[in-house]
């Protein structure tokens, strides 16, 4: 079976990252370093959406910077005047350069940059760098070249093609080299963590934790992060108006969409489409992101612990629908799964 039928018949819900050959769309996309050797590999795994291009997730690999004069200034100094990016870093390491600091982050971390944060990079070994973007500007020209490119791979370093398309996809603006003083990574607030989460809410086999809020998106979406125990089950209610995109960064999850049910592992993710039925159970510990970061769920369940504490006997039923209507909560029932005896 050649790349073309396996691309063909994969699993519309499920990209698994750990096979880029078959989970990229169209052709791969390169940068450069000074020298002109290649910085990094990027491929599509899903396409922005909407008015602000949500639910764009890319997949990329940092190449390691080069060794010379340019490490002792800030690398790739830059900003975006509208854009958004959330990065998850699956290997290696790097320093983030941003507001004036200079931080480690390392395999595990979550860096989120904001619209007009000063920023760059610096990649001390190879980086698994994948992310997700929304309210980046979008040129007509770039579709248009990297359609050619889709079709024509071999002309995807043609710099007379790459000239037609100058202001490339997004906004990413270069700017002076900017003075940094070092701090741990725990005090620089755009590298995020789990073990350093703004919320944490502990359910019977399940902690979910609020990892970016939504004013730190430019109140457009948020990340949360459900870190699950083997037996856990969620199910969604009848036709969930809101697509979501879960990025499963480790563990083992049992989906079932559309009445099609498939297991998604390590760096797998999974697109559950408006109205689309759907249900997991977990079958070994997991980590699992919410992409989209449509449901505000760090409302919710501030709502919801808050009715708790101060006035229990308001938490019935009735309380939690409408709380869950309020903020757009889709699921409709979490709990255990019964051992067999």
């Amino acid at each position: 079976m050649d790349m073309a039928e396996k691309k063909a018949e994969k699993n519309e819900f499920l990209f698994d990252l750990k096979t880029p050959e078959t989970t990229w769309k169209g052709g791969i996309a390169h940068s450069y370093f000074p020298n002109g050797e290649v910085s990094s590999d990027v491929g599509t795994v899903t396409d922005a959406e909407g008015e602000h291009g949500l639910y764009w997730c890319l997949d990329s690999l940092m190449h390691k910077n080069p060794a010379g004069p340019t490490m002792e200034k800030t690398p790739m100094p830059h900003f975006h005047w509208h854009g958004y990016e959330t990065f998850f870093v699956d290997s290696g390491s790097l320093y983030l350069y941003i507001d004036g600091m200079k931080a480690k982050a390392k395999k595990g971390d979550i860096v989120h940059l904001q619209a007009g944060q000063s920023q760059g990079m610096l990649f001390l070994e190879d980086v698994k760098w994948r992310g997700t973007y929304h309210d980046f500007a979008t040129y007509s020209e770039s579709g248009d070249v990297n359609r050619v490119k889709r079709y024509m791979p071999e002309l995807a370093d043609d710099p007379e093609l790459n000239a037609l398309a100058p202001n490339g996809f997004m906004d990413s603006n270069p700017m002076e080299p900017f003075l940094c003083k070092e701090v741990p990574a725990s005090k620089c607030t755009a590298i995020k963590n789990l073990k350093r989460p703004h919320a944490s809410y502990e359910f019977p086999g399940c902690s979910f934790k609020i990892v970016v809020e939504r004013w730190e998106n430019g109140g457009v979406k948020e990340l949360d992060c459900a870190v699950m125990e083997p037996g856990f089950t969620a199910k969604w209610v009848k036709y969930p108006p809101l697509r979501e995109l879960f990025y499963l960064r480790k563990g083992k999850v049992k989906f079932t969409i559309c009445g099609q049910t498939f297991i998604a592992d390590d760096e797998c993710v999974i697109n559950a489409p408006r109205f689309a039925p759907r249900s997991i159970e977990v079958l070994e510990p997991s980590e699992m992101y919410d992409l989209g970061g449509q449901p505000y769920w760090s409302l919710f369940l501030q709502s919801y612990e808050s009715i708790k504490h101060y006035d229990p006997k308001r938490l019935t039923p009735e309380t939690i629908d409408g709380l869950k209507k309020k903020f757009h909560i889709q699921i409709d029932s979490i709990g255990m799964k019964k051992k067999r005896k």
